[in-house]
């Protein structure tokens, strides 16, 4: 019953709001890192033990990541609105 209600909300997002789902989920980069730096975010932050294996810059990098993901990989790949 979840998967068929998600899938429909799935659909109905790709048909409403982005024409291109897929394609789009491919290329954001962007957004994967952003999960990837919250991920580790919380990680250092809740489990103590895991601070002395991960470095407290690897959130920083992360977002820089997403950063540099977003303003000069995807913009290459943007395409035209109106096609």
């Amino acid at each position: 019953m979840l998967r068929t209600l998600f899938t429909g909300a799935r659909d109905a997002v790709a048909r409403v709001l982005i024409p291109d789902a897929a394609g789009t989920l491919k290329r954001a980069w962007s957004l994967r890192l952003i999960e990837l730096a919250a991920l580790a975010d919380i990680i250092l932050n809740v489990v103590p033990v895991v601070s002395d294996y991960l470095p407290w810059w690897l959130t920083l990098a992360l977002l820089f990541g997403a950063w540099f993901a977003r303003l000069l990989i995807q913009n290459k790949e943007a395409p035209v609105a109106n096609q």
